[in-house]
């Protein structure tokens, strides 16, 4: 097989496993929302702790996006590495407010620099007309950790003595993308797609004022505010509805996103992928509506299926459209951008779901977050006109 037709090379598998060692460190603060509980900031700090750490890789990202590049990369990968495991072990001196604000953001930035330089690096290893499949695949690569460690926290806690120790396992785990690295080494096979070409300020713009680009970064960080509500506060939502371990939810929803990819993702490529996005997204509404109504376990754990089907279309296919709609040597600048909406989604979804739920409790926090997944679904629309005006 062309070089130009692979998915799976080498160099693109070695960095889906640095990229799932990156989500590790996402996942492991399933129970941060109660870890903070047990600090006593109050309620009032914990969506901005939980949130903060997203304000540093909204800030840096695109600064630091359009200079990382395939010839600098793997250098930045391993001095982020080095400064995630020192801020993952530092968590234990974060016991006041204005202290873990400081590590949350230290963390915020040694990991927005991890994702950045890997991503840079995928992204031109992925052939132009198997996009979907390839952000399939990467994406099922990255979320075995939702499925894994959110389910496992209280066990290890208990284990370990408690949440803090478990980070400093996570810092632990790092260390493996350091032999990851020396495995690419120096004679990895070049780009499939070259993205060595300058960016000028005329691209710039140009890209910005793309209405399809406006549109896409916008159902992002919609769609990822919406997520964040789930999963930093299914925790406590489980705890009302009498469920003993809200983790498997997530281990539930990821099997479920991972099934839906590797079944769908052949057939994503051949189709509008902005269709796909709008029908998922008005799945997603209707999820988040009808759970807010769920009580008892088994209705719970079903629910993480059905969001599960709506969140293996919906990602992908944000992540797809993106690639496929910028100009080639745009490609990975605004797949990173997109990244940037992500982090955004992960900033004001705990920082808005907090104050929802202390005003309106469970209930108004999933009615809102199905709001935000209408407004995504409009936007999908929206794309879905101005891609067909495109191609006339």
């Amino acid at each position: 097989m062309k070089q130009a037709d692979r998915i799976l090379s080498p160099e693109f598998l070695s960095l889906s496993a640095v990229m799932f060692l990156t989500f590790c460190n996402l996942a492991v603060f399933f129970q941060f929302d109660a870890y903070l509980e047990t600090l006593h900031f109050g309620r009032e700090w914990s969506g901005f702790l939980i949130g903060v750490f997203s304000l540093s890789v909204l800030v840096v990202r695109p600064i630091i996006s359009p200079f990382l590049h395939e010839g600098n990369s793997r250098f930045w990968i391993v001095v982020s590495t080095c400064g995630i495991i020192v801020c993952l072990l530092l968590y234990d001196i974060g016991t006041t407010p204005l202290r873990m604000a400081a590590i949350r953001l230290a963390h915020g930035l040694a990991y927005v620099v991890l994702a950045t330089a890997a991503l840079s690096v995928v992204v031109g290893h992925i052939p132009p007309k198997k996009s979907a499949q390839a952000f399939g695949i990467l994406s099922v690569l990255t979320l075995v950790p939702y499925a894994v460690i959110p389910p496992l926290l209280d066990p290890l806690g208990a284990l370990l003595g408690g949440f803090s120790r478990v980070l400093d396992v996570f810092a632990l785990a790092m260390v493996l993308v350091f032999p990851i690295m020396l495995l690419i080494g120096r004679n990895s096979n070049r780009p499939v797609v070259r993205n060595d070409t300058r960016i000028e300020w005329d691209d710039l713009v140009r890209n910005i004022r793309d209405g399809r680009i406006i549109l896409l970064m916008l159902a992002s960080l919609l769609v990822w505010a919406a997520f964040t509500v789930v999963f930093y506060y299914l925790k406590g939502y489980g705890e009302k509805v009498q469920v003993s371990n809200a983790g498997w939810f997530f281990t539930l929803s990821t099997f479920s996103e991972i099934g839906i990819r590797l079944v769908a993702g052949p057939f994503l490529d051949r189709y509008d992928k902005s269709r796909f996005l709008a029908v998922a997204s008005l799945w997603l509404a209707a999820s988040y509506f009808i759970m807010a109504f769920v009580s008892g376990e088994t209705a719970f754990y079903a629910m993480g299926v059905v969001f599960g089907l709506g969140w293996g279309i919906t990602m992908p296919m944000l992540s797809g459209l993106v690639f496929d709609i910028s100009e080639p040597k745009l490609r990975a600048l605004n797949t990173n951008l997109s990244m940037e909406m992500f982090q955004g989604g992960y900033f004001l979804g705990p920082l808005a779901g907090a104050m929802v739920l202390i005003h309106g409790g469970y209930e108004a926090l999933f009615f809102a977050s199905g709001a935000v997944m209408i407004i995504a679904c409009i936007c999908a629309g929206f794309l879905m006109k101005s891609t067909r005006t495109q191609s006339q």
